[in-house]
């Protein structure tokens, strides 16, 4: 999409495991220009991929440095009121924000990803017009954010996005013992490959899609396994539910806005575990923006602080 170049544009950089993507953004439209895509290198040093970004951030301004009112970063780590990254639970991203504004003539921001697209959503997306709404990112890990009035409730310190990456504990079947698991482990994209691997399934040459395949084909150990982590993330999303009584849910992430068996059977055991019968039908949408949420919401963050 061509932006106009009287337009208020923002930079968005959306940092995922798997790939990193940037584009310029119009802050009051949504309106996303060419996106670039690179491969995220995981396995080189964090140094590595901070100059991956920078190179990508550097290609997109163009040659001339074309300046943006801003630039956002969405990172999968817990990102502090300040806009500090204070995690490397995926890849260490050293002076980022130090590299990125040598880069650009712009001041610079990072944002945990999960509330970058819970804000884009907010603005642009699925939760537009509601008051209150939860978004979870469900796809190789689990997250979520509250968004009240509009804007993402970042908690206290800047960390309220966990929900599944906590140990929780339950007896054992004799009552004699506490058995504890951490149920992103086991629920979320790469949790339901490893039940695979465990349960001796075969490699998978597209993880989830091909779970997702077999399962359509009517394969009991794929329909096993999607079951399982959809029991579990479900319950945990009906407890949230419950904690939190939002007026609807968005479920963002490759998980969260598939169309097979994982997202049936998820849907139903969130019905199916919220307390209050008279909330069991909340309107439950598929996050409206796909990848673009994250570019878009980095964008919106790098100049209004959530």
């Amino acid at each position: 999409m061509n932006l106009s170049t009287s337009s208020r544009q923002a930079l968005g950089v959306d940092i995922g495991a798997t790939k990193i993507a940037a584009a310029r953004v119009d802050l009051d439209t949504g309106a996303v220009g060419p996106v670039m895509r690179i491969s995220t290198r995981r396995d080189a040093p964090g140094s590595a991929i901070v100059d991956d970004v920078a190179d990508l951030v550097r290609t997109v301004c163009g040659p001339e440095n074309q300046a943006c009112v801003s630039v956002g970063v969405a990172v999968p780590e817990l990102v502090d009121l300040r806009g500090r990254i204070r995690s490397e639970w995926n890849f260490p991203l050293p002076d980022l924000i130090a590299r990125l504004t040598d880069v650009v003539s712009a001041p610079v921001r990072a944002e945990s990803d999960v509330r970058a697209a819970a804000f884009a959503e907010a603005r642009f997306g699925a939760g537009r017009d509601c008051d209150n709404f939860a978004y979870f990112s469900l796809g190789s890990g689990m997250s979520y954010t509250l968004c009240l009035n509009g804007r993402p409730y970042a908690g206290a310190h800047g960390f309220a996005i966990h929900f599944a990456s906590s140990s929780i504990a339950v007896p054992t079947s004799d009552c004699q013992a506490l058995a504890a698991a951490i149920p992103e482990d086991y629920a979320s994209g790469l949790g339901m490959a490893r039940l695979w691997d465990v349960r001796g399934g075969a490699p998978l040459d597209q993880g989830v899609h091909s779970l997702e395949a077999l399962a359509a084909e009517g394969d009991g150990l794929a329909l096993g396994v999607i079951a399982d982590a959809a029991a579990m993330g479900g319950r945990l999303i009906a407890q949230a539910i419950n904690m939190l009584d939002p007026g609807k849910i968005v479920l963002g992430g490759g998980l969260g806005c598939s169309t097979g068996a994982y997202r049936h059977q998820l849907e139903a055991q969130i019905r199916a575990h919220i307390w209050e019968k008279s909330c069991t039908d909340i309107p439950m949408l598929v996050a409206g923006l796909g990848e673009e949420a994250g570019i878009i919401g980095a964008a919106l963050a790098s100049c209004v602080a959530t």
